[in-house]
């Protein structure tokens, strides 16, 4: 993964600055969906952010987020990855609305991190065969996005734009095309 350029998100939800300076790449390989976030920033952590740990609520402290999209059906899916490695995720029937009342982790995850007291590096890696099915995980359909919550107070920042007001990055509506994310440091 570390051969993959990073990509710059320097504007949070509002146009200010992003803190930190946040990078994330996404890339496929060997049948691996790999998302990796780095920020030059000391990171805000909740407790339970270890590496490996399957942890809800990493929102409420720095995380890096990817969203998939099934267009077709409205099904989408988001990981969370902690600066320490801890990891979650949940699937969705329709925004905000999760297919099921509680997450059920997914096989095969395995995260990496490195966080120091000056930023952090966390990796996330995915077996494509642990994707729920009725993603219909297909690079040329699939949509999606990648989002930062950073510091404190938080600040929100998004790949695609979501069109203002109130952060809300569950906006599946205004994701983009996942081809266009795998391609983005190559325009």
């Amino acid at each position: 993964m570390n051969t993959i350029g990073l990509n710059l998100l320097n504007r949070d939800y509002y146009g200010a600055e992003a803190p930190g300076n946040p990078k994330w790449a996404l890339g496929i390989a060997d049948d691996i969906l790999t998302l990796r976030g780095v920020v030059s920033a000391r990171p805000v952590c909740i407790a339970e952010d270890r590496e490996n740990c399957f942890v809800e609520g990493l929102w409420e402290a720095d995380v890096v987020e990817l969203f998939l999209l099934n267009p077709k059906t409205g099904f989408y899916v988001e990981f969370n990855l902690g600066p320490r490695g801890a990891w979650w995720f949940c699937s969705f029937n329709a925004p905000r609305k999760r297919a099921t009342a509680d997450p059920v982790q997914i096989s095969g995850v395995k995260a990496q991190s490195a966080p120091s007291e000056t930023g952090w590096d966390s990796t996330l890696a995915v077996p494509l065969s642990s994707l729920p099915l009725e993603l219909a995980f297909d690079i040329g359909v699939t949509k999606g996005n990648i989002n930062f919550c950073l510091g404190t107070p938080q600040q929100f920042i998004t790949l695609a734009d979501l069109g203002g007001g109130e952060p809300d990055f569950h906006k599946p509506d205004k994701w983009i095309a996942l081809s266009e994310i795998l391609g983005y440091g190559q325009r």
